[in-house]
């Protein structure tokens, strides 16, 4: 989506009419193109581009990002150069890459699956214990896993650990965690999300406004279901994995924490690691003690609510918060299983 969106400001720059639009808005836009001029779109990122397009200039992207078949969608996906850009989430990669759909003549490339994460034991202990007391920190979790989902698709970079610390997208990635999930970057934040209605408020609410679309946010939350869900079945190896929990069925939840905690990794000087390096073990520790079971109908009713999502069509609030049918909205699912 990054790309997206510097390829539609750099032809907003170079005054192309497929870009800019009608004659009606020529004085609008050659006052974009002025200040798009005067800007590195390399360095700047998301919320300083999106600040300079007007709302008019915001509809028509987000209708292009809707509408993959429209004139201007075809124009951004179809650059040769921006098809040797993008790389697609490591997670989506088929069984059979040389088979993988071509964009512009060029096969698709899919990111390298991180490596997993390290889960102390310290973390393991207590995590098993505070399961079985403590509040349930899953929706914490799916939330941070949907993030995640967000920042690798608009920044079309994955793993995001490939990023090395002194590029700016390295940054950019930095502080989307900390705007969409405070939770995990602040270190005294004890926020635990309630239900699946409080995390989709939670999140949209953070969002740059007009800047998220029902479907476009529908598709994270299918993204973050489809690393939360358990294996049904796992190939064991016939000798011991090389990775902890390299076997085990939530093993892609896992690897995608361990890149979100790569990107808050402190210097190799610095023994206490990084208040999000904390938390996100102590996350993979409790997604390995949670009975698959629980996993699996947090999956489901993220899917349910998923399809309701994508039906929403008013751009400027969060999406209705309604419970799938037969469920109430006040009790969580995940609270009836626990």
């Amino acid at each position: 989506m990054m790309e997206l969106l510097k390829r539609f400001e750099e032809g907003s720059a170079d005054d192309d009419d497929a870009f800019l639009g009608d004659e009606d808005t020529d004085d609008e836009d050659e006052a974009l193109a002025s200040k798009l001029e005067s800007m590195n779109l390399e360095n700047a990122s998301y919320d300083e581009i999106w600040a300079e397009l007007t709302p008019a200039q915001r509809d028509k992207f987000l209708k292009a990002l809707n509408d993959p078949s429209s004139d201007l969608a075809q124009q951004l996906l179809t650059s040769e150069d921006f098809a040797k850009q993008i790389v697609e989430p490591w997670w989506e990669q088929p069984p059979d890459p040389e088979n993988a759909p071509q964009r512009s003549g060029t096969r698709t490339r899919y990111g390298a699956p991180p490596t997993l994460i390290s889960i102390p034991p310290a973390a393991l202990n207590a995590s098993a214990g505070a399961a079985a007391s403590g509040p349930s920190l899953l929706y914490n979790i799916y939330a941070t896993l949907l993030t995640y989902a967000f920042v690798t698709r608009y920044l079309s970079t994955s793993p995001l650990s490939s990023l090395p610390p002194g590029d700016p997208e390295h940054g950019e990635a930095r502080r989307l965690f900390a705007r969409l999930v405070p939770f995990l970057t602040e270190r005294r934040s004890t926020l635990v999300l309630p239900s699946l209605s409080g995390l989709i408020t939670h999140l949209w609410s953070r969002f740059e406004p007009g800047s998220m679309t029902p479907a476009f946010f529908a598709l994270l939350m299918r993204d973050a279901a489809r690393l939360l869900r358990p294996a049904a079945v796992v190939a064991v190896a016939a000798q011991a994995p090389q990775e902890p929990f390299a076997d085990h069925p939530s093993a892609d939840a896992l690897r995608a924490l361990a890149d979100v905690a790569a990107l808050f990794e402190r210097s190799a000087s610095s023994k206490a690691p990084s208040p999000a390096s904390a938390k996100l073990a102590f996350y993979a520790a409790r997604i390995v003690n949670t009975p698959a079971y629980i996993l699996t109908a947090l999956v489901d009713e993220a899917m349910a609510r998923a399809r309701l999502v994508e039906r929403e069509q008013d751009l400027d609030r969060a999406p209705l918060a309604e419970a799938p049918k037969g469920q109430t909205a006040t009790k969580p699912w995940i609270q009836e299983l626990t």
